[in-house]
């Protein structure tokens, strides 16, 4: 049968939109952790409405809306929007252009998943619920220290490969569990972690860590900046047989990626420390935004790619994690995303990166104005445009260009700032690119909205003259 929206929403639950008793049902309740980020214009109905819509997807949607395990945004779009003040009607706009692509929630099995026994059934889709109702207890349990689960379970040796796959959508997921202080949304994560296959072997993540720990230890570590190790693997990656045929995806590819990575991930060092692990959060952060934007080649139009986009919006949620995390787990996991965002670059053929003075400008009011010129603050506008956007990314790119604008400035005001291998980014003309270069809904069929010449995220071996050839030029 073919997968159409009409067909995946034929047997899903529904409630009534009048019906706020789904608030207790789901035990969902939103609050806000400090790292977070809102903006004014956000009344208590519109909270409650968001409660609402959040206890409906906990209740009635699965994890993945798709056969192909395309994972449910619908509550980061949601939740998205909601902090950057979308009004209830938008909220609920939101809801429903995103429920006509799911897949309905899957009941319970009789399997009973423990503390004993929750790395059994690890990879198996099927124990979705089990492990969203495993889980929903752990965090009940733990009562006013429920935060502590996180990182008991995501710093499993089994898990953790788990956690860092799926283009890092667990650790998005849960990001937003931990920032709207969500105990039902944070189980949802730790139980989709669970049902994702292992980005690599166990030791893979560790192993890497540990070879960069001694290094430091022994003084012996290079730390380079992450733009030079990006130059060192665009040189190395035809010698590592990253080919254009195996496609960004293909198995071949992904493997050597993986290699390059764990070769050059050891470069960029990360002491357990908290100064030192700020600066080089800023640092991969100010880097990914520049890769995201900087690929396209000259003469070309833009070209925004799909797997560097998600690089972009899980690094939104490193601070927040930073609240829950001891000083070593917060530098395993930022080395661990570091090294995933290495495996995605080489495996999509290491592109050569064009950074223009439009991308680092200090002073963005010259090169992106709002509709009052430089008077006005162009950001404004673009959270308006992010709330009524219908691409179900667009406004977390925003999020996470706006919490990177807001940390530039605060290094720009600190006279003793040692980020030294940080490079300045134009945030707002990354935002205002982003959501003047996608323009494709995503509630509706993606061959209708070509017909009609928007345009969507791409995806493909950007760094070889083939993925060139048949793009458009500007």
């Amino acid at each position: 049968m073919m997968d159409t929206a009409e067909s995946r929403t034929k047997g899903l639950p529904t409630h009534d939109d009048s019906d706020y008793s789904v608030i207790q049902k789901a035990g969902m309740e939103l609050g806000h952790a400090s790292s977070g980020m809102l903006l004014p214009g956000i009344d208590g109905k519109t909270r409650k409405e968001a409660v609402r819509l959040c206890a409906r997807d906990y209740l009635e949607h699965h994890v993945f809306f798709n056969h192909m395990h395309f994972h449910n945004h619908l509550n980061h779009h949601l939740l998205a929007v909601f902090s950057m003040g979308g009004s209830s009607k938008r909220l609920q706009e939101i809801f429903n252009g995103n429920r006509q692509m799911q897949r309905p929630a899957m009941p319970k099995h009789q399997t009973e998943i423990s503390a004993s026994n929750f790395v059994d059934y690890l990879s198996k889709e099927e124990n979705y619920p089990d492990y969203v109702a495993f889980f929903r207890n752990e965090v009940e349990a733990a009562g006013d220290k429920w935060h502590e689960v996180v990182p008991k379970y995501i710093f499993n040796r089994h898990v953790f490969p788990c956690f860092m796959n799926g283009i890092f959508h667990p650790l998005i997921q849960m990001g937003y569990g931990l920032e709207f202080d969500s105990k039902a949304i944070t189980a949802t994560a730790l139980a989709q972690a669970c049902v994702h296959g292992p980005y690599a072997d166990e030791t893979y993540f560790s192993d890497a860590f540990e070879e960069m720990s001694a290094s430091m230890a022994s003084g012996t570590a290079k730390d380079l900046s992450l733009m030079q190790i990006l130059d060192m693997l665009r040189d190395e990656r035809t010698a590592a047989g990253i080919k254009y045929e195996d496609a960004v995806s293909g198995p071949e590819n992904v493997a050597l990626g993986r290699k390059l990575a764990s070769k050059y991930g050891g470069l960029w060092t990360v002491d357990a420390d908290d100064a030192a692990i700020n600066a080089k959060y800023e640092e991969l952060l100010s880097t990914v935004a520049l890769l995201y934007v900087s690929t396209t080649r000259p003469g070309y139009k833009q070209v925004l790619d799909f797997s560097t986009m998600h690089c972009l919006t899980s690094l939104y949620f490193m601070p927040v994690y930073f609240e829950v995390l001891s000083t070593e787990q917060k530098a395993r996991l930022l080395h661990a995303h570091c090294m995933a965002v290495l495996n995605i670059y080489s495996a999509g053929g290491a592109p050569q990166l064009f950074v223009t003075p439009e991308h680092t400008a200090e002073d963005a009011r010259k090169v992106v104005s709002g509709p009052h010129g430089e008077s006005s603050n162009p950001w404004l506008e673009i959270f308006n445009d992010a709330i009524n956007h219908d691409d179900i990314h667009a406004p977390k790119v925003v999020r996470t260009l706006w919490r990177g604008d807001i940390l530039s400035a605060l290094q720009k005001q600190n006279k003793n700032s040692t980020r030294q291998k940080t490079p300045p980014v134009n945030w707002l003309y990354i935002a205002r690119t982003t959501l003047d270069t996608i323009t494709m809904s995503s509630f509706y069929e993606r061959s209708d909205e070509r017909n009609k010449g928007t345009r969507f995220w791409d995806r493909g071996m950007l760094g070889y003259d083939q993925f060139w050839e048949d793009r458009e030029k500007s």
